[in-house]
């Protein structure tokens, strides 16, 4: 910690970027609150699980997806955002650092103040979108604002989970299976098929009933409380850019929307390479 203090005093570049007096004194300050009231594991554990009784978090809190013979399962960007919220004596979030010749240079980060131990990744977003029908240029500043935010994002989840205790992703995506299990068994199985199926429709237009059976190897109407959980998380597979529509449904003919481009897909992949995952063979065995 005195080292990094030591660096910035000095007027170097931290994470390549230029910090000036204004910002050091906040780093300062941060590093000092951090010291003087240093959280309470107990109670910042028992905030997270008190987080993931929420419903609407428990929904998007798990992304889950096949890769061969395999499972890839893990947590969501916004179950990273809630643990790091609720740790505490913890930041992270997003920089654009310069805007050039169509592109963004931009830094995701997360700094764990109390053991100083902190990850940051430095990368470029192209101010273009690509299609099927090929791509174009962004012009409108709210579009590369979206842009930048979106793959901002998955860079600081990666951030996040290189610095917060693995346990504590564990504890928590066990307790937003339980919410979202107990929430799914509490309502009429009829009105939780139709709230998936029209969740599913952003994806996949058409047809999307017979796609979801064809996925989960029955008909739509037999579908099951599990046969929804495990929807749900590839729902957020999907949503959170962890695989391509086309990869989630690759037996589909229908229309289905884009939603990732071949380079952004890479890009995650390498990601992804770097962040523990648990892969675990499906559970076959549901009864319904």
């Amino acid at each position: 910690m005195n080292e990094i203090m030591s660096r910035e005093a000095q007027g170097l570049r931290v994470g390549a970027v230029e910090v000036d007096s204004q910002q050091l004194s906040e780093i300062k300050g941060k590093i000092f609150m951090a010291r003087e009231f240093p959280r309470s594991i107990s109670a910042s554990i028992t905030r997270i699980m008190q987080e993931c009784d929420n419903i609407k978090l428990a929904e998007n809190a798990i992304y889950e997806y096949k890769r061969g013979d395999a499972v890839v399962r893990g947590a969501s960007i916004r179950l990273a955002e809630a643990i790091a919220r609720n740790w505490g004596n913890f930041v992270c979030g997003v920089t654009e650092l310069e805007q050039r010749d169509g592109e963004s240079v931009v830094k995701a980060y997360a700094w764990d103040l109390e053991t100083n131990t902190c990850d940051d990744k430095i990368f470029t977003v192209k101010h273009e979108r690509k299609t099927k029908k090929g791509s174009y240029k962004l012009t409108d500043p709210r579009d590369i604002y979206e842009m930048v935010a979106n793959n901002g994002a998955r860079r600081k989840r990666a951030c996040i989970f290189a610095v917060l205790p693995s346990y504590i992703v564990e504890q928590a995506m066990e307790a937003c299976e339980k919410t979202l299990k107990e929430s799914v068994m509490k309502e009429p199985i009829e009105q939780v098929r139709e709230k998936i199926l029209q969740s599913f429709t952003e994806f996949v237009p058409e047809n999307t009933s017979q796609v979801l059976g064809d996925k989960v190897g029955k008909e739509f109407d037999s579908i099951n409380a599990n046969d929804i959980v495990k929807l749900r998380h590839l729902y957020s597979a999907i949503k959170d850019g962890f695989v391509k529509v086309n990869d989630a449904f690759p037996a589909n003919d229908m229309p289905i929307a884009d939603f990732i481009d071949e380079e952004d897909a890479k890009a995650l992949d390498r990601i992804n390479q770097n962040i523990p995952e648990t892969e675990a063979a499906e559970n076959d065995a549901d009864k319904g």
